[in-house]
């Protein structure tokens, strides 16, 4: 079943002058290409804020443990 776009005109004029440079086969596959590269930024970005309220915790914890390896004192062998 076809998906029917209301694209405005002047996207549509500007995905015409960029097909060729796309080397996409038509519009669809272009449209789906710029689909699935926005879904996968998309889903980077989510995947980097999950992980930026973890750092500050791991740095806390690393300075924690770097301090207590500083504290060792060498054995003697």
């Amino acid at each position: 079943m076809a998906l029917k776009l209301n694209i405005r005109p002047e996207l549509e004029a500007e995905i015409d002058k960029l097909l060729p440079e796309a080397k996409v086969r038509s519009k669809t596959e272009y449209i789906n290409r710029a689909i699935e590269l926005f879904n996968q930024q998309l889903k980077r970005e989510l995947e980097i804020s999950k992980l930026k309220t973890y750092f500050p915790s791991y740095q806390k914890e690393a300075q924690a443990v770097l301090r207590d390896f500083s504290r060792l004192k060498p054995s003697r062998d």
